[in-house]
């Protein structure tokens, strides 16, 4: 269990340290960020208002469950 949570962490930072780098080198690639991130909190926000708290976060696992849980290529 331990490993898993540390193996998340680990993840998320080299996702960031590579994102900074990736925008750091490519600065036209600034404004299409910004408008990804703002479509996923209106997304997340319409959900909310839809939902509510719990199920919203349940629909949140439950899609990077399907995401990290795909075979890709078989």
């Amino acid at each position: 269990m331990f490993r898993l949570i540390l193996g998340a962490i680990l993840m998320i930072f080299l996702i960031a340290v590579i994102g900074t780098v990736i925008l750091d080198q490519f600065p036209s690639l600034v404004p299409l960020w910004e408008e990804f991130k703002m479509h996923v909190v209106t997304i997340y926000n319409m959900s909310l208002v839809k939902y509510g708290a719990v199920p919203t976060l349940m629909i949140i696992i439950a899609v990077f469950i399907l995401i990290g849980s795909s075979k890709k290529g078989a």
